[in-house]
């Protein structure tokens, strides 16, 4: 039997209430959960701590992000593995199980993640995977693959990994492709189990009544970051080159939503450029949202 114990689930959160909720009552009251609830909302804080007593909700001064959420979450857990996640997650009891009799046998480990259930469309990693040739027989049933990038924030990090912390200039998207870059650099091991399988509600983590401001937000980011990810781990030029395709992607849903008198195209076009931007005069991740 697993020791729940041994493992702290941290969500980086903003008014994704409804799913916190859901995956405290249907996880293991013995599971440590620490909530980072950017919305800074009080009220969420008391109802959920007194209902859960197993969770710990920290609300930070300000809007700090997934990144920063994440390292505060990290440094609050006292456990041997911390699982990072983002609220729009299905997680069950018998996968966290599994996750963590996989990291007792396996050991020699920084990132140990589950995959997507659907993988019809992508898995959770991104680059090279190598399938274990010499896989021990006692964790043979689980299916590892040994990979560079993790695709999505929700994997276990192991007590040893709790020194390499993520960049907190990030605000949303990239964080963790540049987390598992600078592992490698380490050389640290990342592995993805195949058998293992967590249901991820595509961008669904913030509730409904937020929704077009929250993609607002992530189509600012999700441009700022990448620029800001090619150039921080590569180079300026390499980072422009990579940025073009999203510029013309852009001007292209600009002058679409003109011309149909689609304000909502013309909107986020015009978001998603001023993100790429602001990304290329080194202008800091500044755009948040106000609910």
């Amino acid at each position: 039997m697993n020791d729940n114990k041994s493992i702290t689930l941290v969500f980086g959160a903003y008014f994704s209430h409804k799913h916190i909720f859901r995956i405290c009552k249907n996880i293991n009251k013995k599971f440590k959960i620490i909530v980072v609830e950017n919305s800074l909302d009080k009220k969420f804080k008391k109802d959920l701590e007194k209902k859960y007593k197993n969770t710990k909700v920290i609300i930070p001064k300000e809007n700090v992000g997934l990144a920063k959420s994440f390292n505060i979450g990290i440094k609050n857990s006292k456990t041997k593995y911390v699982y990072l996640n983002c609220p729009d997650m299905a997680i069950s009891n018998k996968s966290l199980n599994e996750l963590i009799d996989c990291a007792e046998k396996l050991k020699n480990f920084c990132i140990l993640a589950p995959n997507y259930k659907d993988t019809s469309n992508f898995n959770n990693y991104v680059g090279n995977d190598y399938v274990l040739k010499k896989t021990p027989s006692k964790i043979l049933k689980y299916r590892l693959k040994k990979v560079d990038f993790i695709d999505n924030s929700f994997f276990m990090l192991t007590k040893n990994a709790k020194k390499y912390l993520f960049d907190e200039k990030y605000f949303l998207y990239s964080e963790t492709m540049d987390f598992c870059f600078k592992l490698k650099k380490f050389n640290e091991k990342n592995y993805v189990s195949d058998k293992i399988r967590f249901k991820h509600y595509v961008s669904d983590s913030v509730d409904n009544k937020y929704s077009l401001l929250s993609k607002l937000t992530r189509a600012w980011h999700y441009n700022w970051s990448k620029f800001y990810y090619y150039k921080k781990n590569y180079n300026y030029f390499f980072a422009l080159k990579k940025i073009i395709p999203n510029i013309i992607k852009s001007i292209k849903k600009i002058i679409f939503g003109l011309i149909t008198f689609n304000k909502e195209n013309t909107m986020f076009g015009l978001v998603e450029l001023y993100g790429i931007i602001c990304s290329i005069l080194t202008l800091k991740s500044f755009y948040r949202p106000k609910m």
